[in-house]
């Protein structure tokens, strides 16, 4: 059981007593959520087409209403998929780039190319390749910036259109 104290601090300067609280408060830790989907390094989609029409074929298409049959199939599809393309947690760069969405495969490959640059002229220290990864890397983040700025107003717009089309929210 949590105890808690409360009391009147007697203190002669004033004749306004302090009045204290000691709470002890434990807040519940929040796991962290790992974002799950799949790997699609190894995927054939010709395979996995080859392999779903084989489990389907196993499926009778006369046995049981619409509803059981679908359920089937996606049971059916959902086994082939996991089979082929399966489930597996990001890595921490990966999860990273889930908080960030504006940054785009495009711009994620600039950086990587501008770490490249990076290494090189760590290595050479060359006049010429440091210019050149200064201004690729000033360029980089100008558009790392307006990219984020335009997935920010593009939110913005969205939610606004949302409220226009739903009507005005209005506390009630």
């Amino acid at each position: 059981m949590k105890k808690n104290n409360a009391g009147i601090t007697i203190y002669d300067i004033s004749d306004h007593l302090p009045v204290f609280v000691n709470l002890k408060l434990h807040h519940p830790t929040q796991q962290k959520i790992k974002p799950k989907f799949r790997c699609m390094k190894h995927f054939d989609p010709n395979t996995f087409l080859t392999d779903l029409s084989h489990n389907l074929n196993n499926v009778n298409p006369e046995a049981g209403e619409v509803n059981t049959l679908s359920d089937k199939f996606v049971k059916v599809f959902n086994d082939t998929l996991d089979k082929h393309a399966p489930y597996r947690y990001a890595s921490r760069k990966e999860q990273r780039s889930f908080n960030k969405p504006w940054l785009t495969k495009g711009i994620l490959t600039s950086i990587a190319k501008r770490n490249t640059l990076y290494r090189k002229q760590l290595t050479t220290n060359h006049p010429n390749i440091i210019r050149q990864y200064k201004t690729y890397r000033n360029k980089l983040t100008h558009l790392k910036e307006i990219s984020k700025q335009n997935y920010y107003k593009q939110a913005f717009q969205k939610c606004h259109h949302d409220t226009k089309e739903h009507g005005s929210l209005s506390m009630k």
